[in-house]
């Protein structure tokens, strides 16, 4: 029975989501019979509840290498970087422990689900055509609306004074 599980487990994880099964077994809590009862961890799940705050990850430096673009519909549906602002820029990442940098380079597996991977986009605010073209636009529309105001208030200004010119001339007769 358990190993019928186990295989039904595996079949699933290899065909939903292209990942084997040895991956997800590497990953699973730590169960562990040793348990203090100081503790306010239940039994069953060892400290596995409190290791990300013992944990502090990995830190690196990243410079962008192109400038920012927008995202396709398919990534700023899939992937992490597109979905704060719609847009993405290539980077380059560095390790920032050398030490650290030296042991992932000699990884033996090119495909170690456990592995850690540097970003290569990161999500980017303004696309700077995008923004100019904005800019432009919004000028544009300014300039049409200042034109169209200023001639505006011309032709209001012309036909007050002629409305006017009209009144004194009735006033003293005199004939337009």
């Amino acid at each position: 029975m358990h190993k019928t599980y186990h295989l039904l487990i595996a079949a699933i994880c290899i065909a939903l989501l292209g990942i084997p099964a040895t991956a997800l077994e590497k990953r699973a809590p730590p169960f562990t019979q040793d348990h203090d009862p100081s503790e306010n961890v239940p039994s069953h799940l060892g400290n596995y509840t409190h290791s990300h705050e013992d944990i502090e990850p990995p830190t690196y430096t990243c410079t962008p290498i192109s400038e920012c673009d927008v995202c396709t519909p398919f990534e700023k549906k899939t992937a992490p970087y597109c979905q704060d602002f719609g847009n993405k820029e290539r980077v380059r990442c560095e390790w920032d422990d050398p030490d650290l940098a030296e042991n992932l380079r000699n990884q033996t597996t090119l495909y170690d689900f456990d592995a850690i991977s540097l970003p290569s986009y990161r999500g980017c605010p303004h696309v700077k055509r995008i923004e100019r073209w904005k800019f432009i636009k919004f000028e544009s529309i300014n300039f049409v609306v200042a034109i169209f105001s200023v001639t505006l208030v011309m032709w209001r200004q012309r036909k007050l004074a002629r409305e006017q010119y009209q009144k004194l001339a009735q006033r003293i007769g005199v004939a337009v």
